[in-house]
């Protein structure tokens, strides 16, 4: 069996290449967008109810309230979720000025607490991650924790966002 040995030239290749190599992946890697509080709280009526295939369920919603660098929000999410309780909702965030929206995608757990007939009302938790916005927020990123609750017999959810987006730019 032959052995292989280092020789001072091929070390010295090797750590050159090894310099390169990193140099170019740190010049390639985006900078990290700065993190900023980010907080939301709103209301969405829930538009309409469609039952879906394998057992899911969407459910379309506007939302309205306020978030934090966007003021009053208004926008459409879509949740759809199973009977295991999982779910995965879409939402927009369109702040008072028309131009400034975050984009968010949401995943997390609910199960029923009750109200009434005990079918009512489901209470949920999950994540977020901002994906995306338009103005001062093209491009945005960010993410945290969602708490919320639907009451199904009034056709309606109110909902806490609480985490990090990136620093709004300064258009």
């Amino acid at each position: 069996m032959k052995s292989f040995r280092w020789n001072t030239t091929s070390r010295r290749i090797g750590s050159s290449l090894v310099v390169v190599v990193l140099t170019v992946f740190a010049v390639a890697a985006p900078a990290a967008a700065s993190q900023v509080p980010f907080t939301a709280t709103g209301t969405a009526v829930i538009t309409g109810v469609t039952h879906l295939p394998g057992g899911l369920t969407q459910l379309d919603g506007t939302v309205s309230g306020t978030a934090t660098h966007l003021g009053n929000t208004t926008g459409p999410l879509t949740r759809v979720q199973n009977h295991q309780g999982d779910f995965v909702t879409t939402a927009v965030f369109v702040g008072a000025n028309g131009t400034d929206s975050v984009f968010l995608t949401i995943n997390g757990h609910f199960e029923s607490s009750g109200g009434g007939d005990g079918k009512c009302v489901l209470t949920s938790t999950g994540t977020y991650t901002v994906t995306g916005g338009t103005g001062a927020f093209l491009n945005a990123t960010g993410s945290g924790t969602i708490a919320t609750t639907i009451d199904q017999c009034a056709g309606t959810a109110t909902g806490t966002y609480t985490g990090t987006i990136s620093r709004p730019n300064s258009n």
